[in-house]
């Protein structure tokens, strides 16, 4: 199955990439937990309308992160 990839996936792509994964991994890990979109055409579409807001939503988690990492 093609997805989309919403954030980056640790061996497997970063953001806005469209990579090729098994059925079982995208159905039961990468579509619940919101990581990923189906390649179909109109969800590319809706990708590149929303990937600035993506990018900006992925920038501020990994700020997040680096700054609870300071911490330790």
């Amino acid at each position: 199955m093609e997805v989309i990839l919403l954030e980056r996936v640790e061996k497997l792509g970063q953001m806005g990439e469209v990579v090729k994964v098994k059925d079982g991994y995208a159905r039961n890990f990468l579509l619940p937990r919101k990581k990923a979109l189906r390649a179909t055409e109109a969800n590319k579409k809706v990708f590149e309308t929303q990937r600035a807001q993506l990018e900006a939503q992925n920038l501020a988690k990994k700020g997040e992160a680096e700054k609870v990492a300071a911490k330790m």
